[in-house]
């Protein structure tokens, strides 16, 4: 019994050896897929999925259980339905097994690198993406300042901005109306002063 029970991983005993390695990489791909993924920004989850659906990545029932959960969790949230989400590829033991067992020592250090890169990839994404939206918003706030600086802007349009115009228009007529009256008599003047000199001749 104790021989039968030496390949346990979790509540699971694995019979062979090979299929026990297999579980373990599955495993260890789990945890860094579980770390280095928001678990509970949906999206991102079903990005996993699909992934991990389409490249085959698990075949041990550890790698099984583990996109069964996250199926089922994405069912809940209700970003999709059951019968819109993949179904879990469960490949035939003995014949697809054997077709990668040479491939068993590395696969999981590939799908690893695999999940890195694009992990790398969305986070440098990322970056650029609130780099620009940070720019964006510096300009944002540079346009709102001089415009609210401005007299006359679109914060001021339900305000009585009409009627300041107005008044800095009479302002600056009756201005002019003033300087113009000031110029007249003074060339009134001129001339009167200009008469009398002739009278006096």
């Amino acid at each position: 019994m104790a021989g039968e029970n030496k390949y346990i991983i979790e509540e699971f005993c694995f019979l062979d050896k090979k299929e026990y390695e297999r579980a373990l990489k599955e495993k260890e791909t789990i945890s860094y897929i579980t770390a280095n993924t928001d678990m509970n920004d949906m999206k991102a989850v079903l990005k996993v999925y699909n992934r991990a659906v389409e490249k085959k990545s698990f075949q041990t029932v550890i790698g099984l259980e583990f996109l069964k959960n996250i199926r089922s969790r994405l069912i809940v949230s209700g970003l999709v339905t059951a019968e819109t989400i993949s179904e879990i590829p469960v490949i035939k033991r003995g014949t697809e097994v054997k077709k990668t067992e040479p491939l068993d020592k590395n696969d999981a250090s590939r799908e690893i690198e695999k999940y890195k890169k694009a992990y790398e990839n969305a986070s440098a994404g990322r970056t650029i993406k609130n780099i620009i939206i940070g720019f964006l918003s510096v300009i944002i706030i540079a346009m709102i300042i001089i415009t609210a600086k401005a007299k006359y802007s679109i914060f001021t349009y339900f305000t009585d901005y009409e009627t300041k115009m107005e008044n800095e228009l009479i302002d600056k007529y009756e201005k002019w109306e003033d300087e113009l009256e000031a110029r007249e008599k003074a060339l009134n003047s001129g001339q009167e002063t200009q008469q009398n000199e002739e009278l006096a001749e």
